[in-house]
């Protein structure tokens, strides 16, 4: 770990479970706190990655995937300025 990029997490537990942990992490042949990041943090990331994901009911996911396959509307301006040279393209 680079002790330059770390922060510090403090916390407190019971005298037993502390023991199980420590226990556990001297099997493992690691230091607690190796252990338990390599036990919450998986779990963290699968909890943030299920609340950043979109869910819809059945009938949300049939309209919206009928909107993608609507034909796409059309739409002049956006048309003109496509044909346009780019302003960052060389002259």
């Amino acid at each position: 770990m680079n002790v330059a990029n770390s922060a510090r997490i403090d916390l407190r537990v019971e005298s037993r479970k502390k023991e199980i942990i420590t226990r556990a992490a001297a099997m493992r042949g690691i230091n607690i706190t190796q252990f338990i990041m390599d036990m919450v943090y998986p779990e963290a990331e699968r909890i943030v990655a299920e609340e950043n994901r979109a869910r819809l009911s059945r009938a949300d996911w049939q309209r919206f995937a009928a909107k993608l396959d609507e034909a796409p509307r059309d739409l002049p301006k956006l048309r003109r300025l496509m044909r346009e040279s780019s302003i960052f393209a060389k002259k």
